[in-house]
């Protein structure tokens, strides 16, 4: 029981690294625990020695042990954290089994402020949009518009939904089709 403890206070120690930006003491402190028997440990490990390389912007890196944890403890932020570093590591091959998991995997138990699927994908989009793989983002724009369209234009609505602000999504999305099939493609909107 005794090193159970000094397992916990240690991983305590590293996700407080974490959440401070003292990324390479989480690994640190992390990165023995990565093949705790215990599963409950060798998912914190994992998730954080992921999370301090992907916040280090070493992609390629954070995949193996957030693949790790999505496979020990499939939660949804896991997988979108997953298909995130796929996403800026270049990963396309990959990316989008990943991102199909948030939809089968619940938020993890305690997570208080969850961001809605809606937030995800539109956060995804946008990652996909910048690194250039705009047919994806295309599938994704194309989602969130299914969305908006089924809610309709009531913004109380949309909000509750989590679905984000509709005139930042069209501004974003913008950029994706040419000028003639935006505006097809917006017409189905009931503004």
């Amino acid at each position: 029981m005794h090193l159970v403890l000094f397992k916990n206070q240690r991983l305590n120690k590293a996700e407080h690294a974490l959440n401070c930006g003292r990324y390479q003491e989480a690994i640190k402190l992390g990165q023995v625990l990565v093949n705790s028997r215990k599963k409950e440990i060798a998912f914190r490990a994992n998730r954080l020695c992921g999370l301090a390389l992907y916040k280090r912007k070493k992609y390629d890196e954070s995949m193996e042990y957030l693949e790790k944890a999505c496979l020990i403890g499939n939660y949804r932020h896991d997988w979108y954290s997953l298909a995130m570093a796929l996403v800026f590591a270049g990963k396309l091959e990959k990316l989008e089994e990943a991102f199909k998991n948030i939809y089968r995997t619940n938020v993890q138990p305690g997570y208080l402020y969850a961001v809605p699927v809606p937030g995800l994908i539109y956060q995804y989009m946008k990652a996909l949009k910048k690194n250039q793989f705009v047919d994806a983002a295309m599938v994704r724009a194309n989602e969130l518009k299914q969305m908006f369209v089924g809610v309709g234009p009531d913004t109380t609505k949309q909000v509750q939904r989590g679905l984000p602000n509709f005139t930042t999504f069209l501004a974003e999305v913008e950029s994706l089709f040419e000028p003639e099939r935006f505006a097809l493609w917006k017409s189905d909107f009931r503004l």
